[in-house]
């Protein structure tokens, strides 16, 4: 019996080491992204993917929430005469329109239980036509998320993109 007394002793012992040994993931409540790849289909649809961190795991928009605006934006930008990127808001030199952006909702992905730090991918999948052209070789995409609490990630950038099928 005093054996098994040490045996029980040894194992919560060993079981509350174990238990400390898991490190819970500590990020900003602001969402921190970073672009991973962007694969094009013709000139009609690609998929653009970013990596993703969130400290407060308020990532995505809640079901039945049809009044907040979309949460993950795609700013369109063209490559002008002059070798820089522009945003593309301006149909010709007399009328300007707002600035093209895709955006998109992205489902609510909140963990259950007590540690909401989220880290993943999201893969937002374009297919509007068109996608790009209006007479444009080379673009590329600004891009940035929003967590429900308002907070903006940081922007990142697709690489160049050839507008040629």
């Amino acid at each position: 019996m005093k054996h098994f007394k040490y045996i029980f002793i040894l194992s919560a012992v060993g079981l509350l080491l174990l238990s400390a040994c898991v490190k819970e993931k500590k990020f900003p409540a602001q969402p921190s992204i970073e672009f991973v790849n962007y694969v094009k289909y013709g000139t009609d649809s690609a998929d653009c993917i970013i990596s993703f961190k969130d400290g407060d795991g308020d990532i995505g928009i809640l079901d039945g929430d049809t009044a907040s605006e979309n949460d993950y934006k795609l700013k369109y930008l063209y490559k002008g005469t002059d070798g820089l990127f522009h945003p593309f808001d301006a149909i010709d030199s007399t009328s300007a329109m707002d600035t093209l952006f895709y955006s998109y909702r992205v489902p609510n992905i909140t963990p259950e239980g007590q540690y909401k730090a989220l880290e993943g991918t999201i893969k937002a999948k374009l297919r509007s036509y068109p996608l790009y052209g209006f007479g444009h070789d080379i673009v590329k995409f600004e891009i940035r998320l929003r967590d429900r609490a308002g907070n903006f990630s940081n922007i990142v950038t697709t690489n160049e993109i050839s507008t040629a099928p």
